[in-house]
């Protein structure tokens, strides 16, 4: 299980994102982009605008270890799956931005 905090630079390029991979699809009826919050295979929660500049985020959990879409690079903001490699060549785990006020605080336990 993979976690993802994506990070938009509109809404409308989310539900592009979102339409051209499957996660969501336009309702012919009342011309919205509806998402697919949940799955056998992922869970996601639209959090939106965060600090009035424009940006849309999005919380994404991969239940399967889906690929990533191609394109998805440029939109990852963070994921679960993300290290560094310190001074000495140890692998490190890229911590949630938890308490940085640029990004929304909202993350599955």
């Amino acid at each position: 299980m993979i976690d993802y905090l994506l990070k938009f630079p509109s809404k409308a390029v989310a539900e592009q994102f979102g339409i051209a991979n499957g996660f969501a699809q336009l309702d012919e009826e009342s011309g919205l982009v509806v998402s697919s919050l949940a799955s056998h295979t992922h869970a996601l929660c639209e959090i939106g605008e965060h600090n009035g500049d424009g940006n849309f985020w999005v919380l994404f959990r991969d239940l399967v270890d889906l690929p990533v879409p191609d394109g998805a690079d440029e939109f990852i903001f963070w994921s679960s799956s993300m290290t560094f490699t310190d001074d000495a060549g140890r692998e490190i785990s890229v911590p949630r931005p938890e308490f940085n006020p640029d990004v929304p605080s909202i993350f599955w336990a």
